[in-house]
């Protein structure tokens, strides 16, 4: 080989490791954002909160805008008083800060977790909880908590925050209390009538699904784990006609879940 293929060679192996490194540094920043637990200090003003779960899995601060979507429709649907965050609106910011969510917990301390009767879970790339995580959501759950996972569709990451959880789950609770949670099960029609797989079209454009899968604890769904990205619908209906298909479905199954976690 000459000189000069050499050379070319060369700087295609260092370009390409360059690349290579950049990206990798994407995926690290993505997994190291930081969580800032807080319970609000106006936390008894407020019939429902929306409090997410932390435990730093890739994106789990995506779109408060969508949070703040979502709450006013179901202050509007089930008159309730909610707690609406200022300076988010539709996709903005993309990732949010302490400050622009109603609470966050981290499942460090089963306290705080406890003032709330459900808990929102999102992300976009596989995860572990740490074995303290794993006890404070097992008793949180155990004791009549409810949690809303919901995999943050990314095309390139295979639906690895849904597999994360689901091993979870299993892991957690047994497999025989980790299973699809049943088309007329009462989660569907407690507010509106809805279907799954009309949901699941909508999202996944046909693309095969694992579809909603629950945690029971004796007859009591305790843990509704979904891959078709709920949240992602309710970030900003006006852009294209799929979105507002989507944002009216995925609103209808968020008020259903939210009706069923508080009566149950």
């Amino acid at each position: 080989m000459n000189e000069e293929a050499r050379g070319m060679d060369r700087r295609s192996f260092l370009r390409d490791t360059a690349v290579a490194a950049v990206a990798l540094a994407g995926v690290a920043s993505a997994q190291a954002v930081e969580c800032k637990p807080f319970v609000p200090d106006d936390f008894d003003r407020y019939d429902f909160l929306f409090a997410r779960i932390c435990n730093n899995n890739p994106a789990w601060d995506y779109g408060p805008g969508g949070d703040k979507n979502f709450l006013e429709q179901l202050s509007d649907v089930l008159r309730v008083k909610v707690k609406l965050q200022p300076n988010v609106r539709d996709e903005y910011p993309e990732q949010g800060l302490s400050e622009h969510f109603n609470a966050l917990v981290d499942l460090s301390s089963i306290e705080p977790m406890r003032k709330f009767p459900m808990l929102f879970m999102t992300g976009m790339g596989p995860y572990r909880l740490k074995q303290q995580e794993s006890e404070r959501l097992k008793e949180y759950v155990c004791g009549g908590g409810f949690v809303l996972m919901d995999e943050c569709v990314h095309p390139r990451r295979a639906d690895e925050f849904y597999q994360s959880s689901y091993l979870a789950l299993v892991q957690l609770f047994g497999q025989e209390a980790v299973r699809p949670i049943p088309e007329d099960h009462e989660v569907y029609r407690s507010v509106y009538k809805i279907s799954e797989p009309d949901f699941q079209r909508w999202k996944r454009g046909g693309v095969p699904s694992p579809g909603n899968t629950g945690v029971f604890i004796g007859d009591r769904l305790a843990v509704f784990l979904c891959d078709a990205d709920i949240h992602c619908g309710w970030t900003d209906p006006r852009d294209s006609w799929i979105k507002r298909a989507g944002n009216e479905e995925g609103i209808k199954t968020g008020i259903n879940i939210v009706a069923y976690a508080m009566g149950h």
